[in-house]
């Protein structure tokens, strides 16, 4: 069982050679899929960020009225 445990070790240069290997692999965005992708990001997080606002806002406003408290 402790041969199991154990983890096959590789040299630097087999280990790099593995690496490269391995990012030819990958199927990279190009640069208009990643400033599309971005945008998208950055519209959604203000999207999100508005709604969260005005759902504290909505929420603090119901709460002044309830308790009597707010300004």
């Amino acid at each position: 069982m402790a041969d199991k445990d154990k983890k096959k070790s590789v040299d630097p240069i087999t280990f790099a050679r593995q690496v490269e290997a391995e990012g030819k692999k990958v199927t990279w965005t190009s640069p208009q899929e990643t400033v599309q992708a971005t945008i998208m990001v950055v519209i959604m997080s203000v999207i999100v960020a508005l709604f969260l606002f005005m759902s504290d806002q909505i929420i603090a406003f119901l709460i002044g009225l309830i308790t009597g408290l707010g300004a």
